[in-house]
């Protein structure tokens, strides 16, 4: 029987209720978390018993304060998606595990204090990290972006990780309990307090070992499944599960720098913003499909910077070494000079190596975006000047541009092209561009002409500052089945505008030359907030 519409109001609205309480305690237990990690390196010892605590903490913070408002954003936009309460649970672990520590460092290190419950912050911080953790690099990684797994067949995947959870949170719980507090705290589980001989240790202890290994088995698994997903995928999935990889990369290569040390500390509190914030955010765009294409040109500027970057360095590298060899010769020592010299150089050879790399890069990694594209020109245009005189026209011209550069700084339009009177535009949001274009037609009208536009979102490839693709052509074929002052739209565009302050007059399909189908078009007749 299928359940009563009011019935399922109801049950969305307690479910979006229980998401809020999650979030807002996650939030508050990440509060506190960093401001006892704060108190804890300002005080001069180290919470979590790691020396780079204070490096690490942004990634910490960011990662416990994130995770919970991007969960309550899914469960919010998408009620279906299980990944709003996966990264719900990761935060809310995350959170306690990190509040936990602290709190029960602060009790060891400030014994007179006799903090209340430190021995039960003591035991949480010797486990509450693995539920987070484990939920976090299994399901957070296999059910992306969907919420569900690519098919039922992969259903051992969370069981195993299940199994994980299981062998490294329960057994280290239960052997933990007994020594809570001041001796816990004083050494590090995995290798057993000082001074205790409890067989049941070293079986938690082992249990936890083989815990791990069975993590690692179903993080192998996630993978392999965001593999086959990504091979199975329709393009608007594809370029979710793009931005996934790239956040994932983006730690991977932090992580790397960390342990070889390339860092030092400013870079490393920098790099620690990014590696808390690369994973949440990039599935917070993806799956809320904000700018989802731009992750294409984003992959494309990080591939030319860095070989750019690359090249750069190993240049200035080997130059500083054969020019300082020769300078030694010489004057027996090394010369400051020489290597600001060739930094200089560096720095003046970015901009032409930039362009000279672009190409190519272009080519075997084009940049993408989904763009608002307008197309505008004047109607009657060759008239008016033999009407006006070339002279008159001039001025009317100028005026004109003026005019239209002027509403797209207003809603921040970039100008693409410019040939004559038409324009060329993109926006990154559509109801900028549907905002823009009727602004322009306003604008222009008081200048005694009158303008034909089109406005389509479509994916363009960006090549350097040129763009291209199917969207460019149907965008420019929109505004040529325009009517002298009419604003005309595509359906993508009325399916991407969602505002209730526009009115569209339905201006039937046509068939758009040199683009294959036929298009329904609509023709804005207001849209009062562009006002």
């Amino acid at each position: 029987m299928q359940r009563p519409m009011g019935d399922r109001g109801a049950s969305r609205a307690g479910t979006r209720a229980w998401a809020t309480v999650i979030a807002s305690v996650s939030l508050v237990l990440a509060t506190g978390g960093v401001v006892l990690l704060g108190i804890g390196i300002g005080g001069g010892w180290v919470p979590f018993g790691d020396p780079g605590t204070a490096e690490i903490l942004p990634a910490v913070a960011l990662f416990a304060i994130l995770c919970p408002v991007i969960g309550w954003i899914i469960t919010r936009r998408q009620p279906a998606n299980a990944l709003g309460w996966v990264y719900l649970a990761v935060g809310f672990w995350q959170s306690l595990n990190m509040v936990s520590s602290g709190y029960s460092s602060l009790d060891f290190h400030t014994a007179h204090l006799h903090l209340p419950l430190g021995d039960i912050g003591s035991w949480l911080a010797t486990w509450a990290w693995v539920p987070g953790f484990t939920l976090f690099t299994t399901l957070g990684v296999i059910l992306f972006p969907s919420g569900r797994l690519p098919s039922r067949r992969w259903w051992p995947v969370p069981a195993v990780a299940g199994l994980a959870l299981v062998l490294q949170a329960v057994p280290t719980a239960i052997a933990s309990w007994p020594y809570r507090g001041a001796r816990l705290e004083a050494a590090s589980f995995a290798n057993g307090p000082p001074g205790i001989h409890d067989p049941f240790l070293a079986v938690a202890q082992s249990m936890l070992q083989i815990g791990q290994l069975v993590l690692l088995t179903a993080m192998i698994g996630a993978l392999a499944g965001v593999v086959i997903r990504f091979r199975r995928a329709a393009s608007e999935e594809r370029q979710q599960l793009k931005w996934f990889t790239y956040a994932a990369l983006v730690d991977i290569g932090i992580l790397v720098a960390w342990t070889t040390g390339w860092l030092n500390a400013p870079l490393a509190f920098v790099s620690g913003i990014v590696f808390g914030s690369a994973i949440p955010v990039a599935v917070g765009l993806a799956i809320l499909r904000y700018r989802l294409y731009d992750i294409d040109l984003l992959v494309n500027r990080t591939a030319l910077y860095g070989i750019v970057g690359g090249l750069l360095l190993i240049g200035f590298a080997v130059g500083d070494v054969v020019l300082q060899a020769a300078v030694a010769r010489v004057t027996g020592g090394s010369s400051e000079v020489v290597t600001a010299g060739l930094g200089l150089t560096a720095g003046l050879a970015f901009a032409p190596l930039l362009r000279r790399i672009r190409p190519s890069v272009d080519r075997v990694l084009p940049g993408r975006a989904r763009l608002t594209l307008l197309f505008t020109d004047i109607v009657g245009s060759t008239q008016a000047i033999v009407d006006l005189g070339d002279e008159r026209w001039r001025g009317l011209l100028t005026r004109y541009l003026a005019t239209v550069r002027s509403e797209l700084a207003r809603f921040h339009g970039h100008e693409v092209n410019t040939a004559g009177d038409a324009f060329f535009a993109t926006f990154g949001r559509p109801m900028a561009g549907l905002q823009c274009a009727y602004a322009i037609r306003a604008s222009v009208q008081q200048l005694g002409l009158q303008t034909r536009t089109g406005v389509h979102l479509g994916d363009v490839e960006m090549r350097g500052e040129q763009l291209s693709g199917l969207a460019v052509h149907t965008a420019a074929r929109v505004m040529a089945e325009a009517e002298p002052g009419e604003v005309l739209i595509s359906e993508a565009m009325r399916e991407a505008i969602q505002e209730p302050d526009i009115q569209l007059r339905d201006r039937g399909r046509h068939e758009l030359r040199g683009v294959p189908g036929e298009w329904q078009l609509y023709a804005v007749e207001t849209v009062s907030s562009a006002g």
